[in-house]
């Protein structure tokens, strides 16, 4: 059982990865206003590759980096790029909070395709949160001939490929470290914002833009080493609901670096995501706690 302390300090750290992780989307969008998206990309895989680079070397496990060429691995690592360039993409002319709250309809779509990958069962309940989770997204990219531009169809497809990545992820060896797969991704980030950039006329960049980009790649990089710490010996069902304090810091980071402000619509649809989120995860526990209880007293799992 999770203790109640672990549990506190899950929920603070999940907070804190997401407050970490609107900073970084914000310094992005920042900087790739003034640059082009391929070198922004580049510049920031690199610093990001030196400092996971740096975590791996120091940690001793550089020699398990054979593990990284698995073409499980290779697969995540396209599409975590993929799904990096596509919300990068669509963050420069998206206000934040919706990008974001149209990326946390990942969840929703991981439960879809597990039926398909994993035969798992999902009952009219969770079923009815994932369609009432994609009429949010409706409400946020509002889907008609003047709105529903390109940038709108980059976000839906940000989530697409993050939740394809987290399918992938389940089925990884354990016996990978969790710094091997960062590294990999950092670097298949790098490459992919080098080979964008092959289309791009680059400039030589100011130091200041580079300190902010060295700013958003360490952000990045201890974002996912709070989501690693949050969900460490704890009761995830505790803890994951937290995921959507992104809503809020995504906010604020946009309304004070941009003064962005979600019309009434998209609140509402960040809102039924929320909603439809918390009440799939709340059938996930449900179902767990039933297939618990269905075994007998001394059977294995008991």
């Amino acid at each position: 059982m999770s203790s109640a302390r672990a549990n506190r300090r899950g929920m603070f750290a999940l907070a804190g990865a997401m407050a970490t992780f609107s900073v970084n989307d914000m310094l992005m969008k920042l900087t790739a206003q003034r640059y082009p998206l391929g070198e922004v990309i580049t510049v920031r895989g690199v610093i990001a590759t030196a400092l996971v680079g740096l975590v791996l070397a120091r940690s001793g496990r550089a020699f398990t980096l054979r593990g990284a060429f698995h073409g499980l691995v290779i697969g995540r690592t396209a599409l975590d790029g993929a799904a990096m360039v596509f919300f990068t993409s669509a963050l420069i002319h998206m206000p934040i909070a919706e990008v974001s709250a149209i990326n946390l309809v990942s969840p929703l779509i991981i439960t879809a395709l597990a039926v398909v990958f994993f035969a798992e069962e999902v009952g009219w309940r969770r079923w009815t949160a994932i369609i009432v989770g994609f009429v949010g997204t409706l409400f946020i990219v509002k889907p008609t001939p003047g709105a529903f531009n390109a940038w709108a169809r980059l976000g839906l497809a940000t989530a697409f490929a993050g939740a394809s990545r987290d399918v992938i992820t389940r089925k990884l060896d354990v016996g990978i470290p969790t710094v091997v797969i960062s590294f990999m991704a950092a670097i298949g980030s790098t490459l992919i914002g080098a080979v964008w950039g092959l289309f791009e006329d680059w400039r030589a960049m100011a130091l200041a833009d580079v300190g902010m980009l060295a700013i958003a790649a360490l952000f990045l990089a201890a974002g996912h080493f709070f989501v690693v710490i949050a969900f460490r010996g704890v009761d995830v069902a505790a803890i994951a609901p937290f995921r959507y304090t992104l809503l809020i810091w995504a906010g604020l980071c946009g309304y004070f670096a941009f003064g962005e402000v979600p019309d009434a619509l998209a609140i509402f649809g960040s809102l039924l995501i929320v909603g439809s989120g918390l009440y799939a995860l709340h059938r996930e526990v449900v179902r767990r706690r039933t297939l618990a209880a269905a075994v007998p007293p001394g059977e294995p799992g008991a």
